[in-house]
């Protein structure tokens, strides 16, 4: 499985990025393109500890939510609810212009891939992640909403 760790798997996702302007239409949700933005960042800041989050998660959505929604699904469903601190209309971070959120994404995507295993931090609802199963989750999560956005 490609990943944000692997060369294709990060390549990918960038050339996907590009695709997107300001302009760009969700296809479903509410979110506009620089709230997804914000989003993404917001999932990769809560992984290396750079925003904090509370670890809600349970016993099912470490040992079968996480790996049936990473591994086995080929897509994820629409409209699923997010955590508090990932949701741009309650505690996440409130989306800036395009350029800015495209370019911040881009540098997160480095950032991920630089920090050491051991400084990454619980996802609020699958808990304790290795830096491998981080990178599979925010791969899919990418995938998820550049798809949304006919990326």
């Amino acid at each position: 499985m490609e990943n944000i760790l692997t060369q294709k798997g990060k390549q990918e996702v960038i050339t996907r990025l590009d695709k997107l302007t300001e302009a760009t239409p969700r296809r479903w949700g509410t979110m506009t393109v620089n709230e997804m933005l914000a989003h993404m960042n917001d999932a990769i800041k809560i992984s290396l500890g750079m925003k904090p989050a509370i670890d809600r998660s349970t016993f099912f959505s470490r040992r079968v939510t996480f790996p049936v929604g990473v591994y086995l699904l080929p897509f994820w469903p629409k409209g699923q609810a997010t955590a508090p601190e990932l949701d741009q209309r309650d505690k996440g971070t409130k989306a800036r212009d395009f350029y800015t959120e495209m370019e911040f994404t881009k540098k997160m995507l480095d950032i991920f891939e630089e920090r050491e295993e051991s400084k990454f931090h619980p996802h609020p609802m699958f808990g304790k992640l290795t830096k491998k199963q981080w990178a599979d989750l925010l791969y899919k999560h990418f995938q998820h909403h550049l798809r949304q956005f006919g990326a």
